[in-house]
């Protein structure tokens, strides 16, 4: 069951902390944007996806080493 929040409660978004206003009488949103939505989307989907995949060896760490580089192309401000 979702929290009644009353319209106009300020909220911060659960991935970057900014802080938004709560226009819903239903489930208040969690992210301050469809940024941070899409996200929290892909990089749980990511998880899950590679927690199913036993890597070994080698390819552990060519794999950790992907991510790495991936992480490093992230923008950040």
């Amino acid at each position: 069951m979702c929290k009644n929040i009353p319209i106009g409660t300020e909220l911060k978004c659960e991935l970057c902390g900014t802080s938004f206003l709560n226009f819903s009488n239903s489930k208040p949103r969690s992210y301050c944007s469809d940024n941070c939505k899409d996200f929290m989307k892909f990089k749980n989907a990511m998880e899950r996806n590679l927690l199913k995949i036993d890597f070994q060896g080698k390819t552990a760490n060519q794999i950790k080493g992907d991510l790495f580089r991936v992480a490093n192309l992230i923008k950040c401000n």
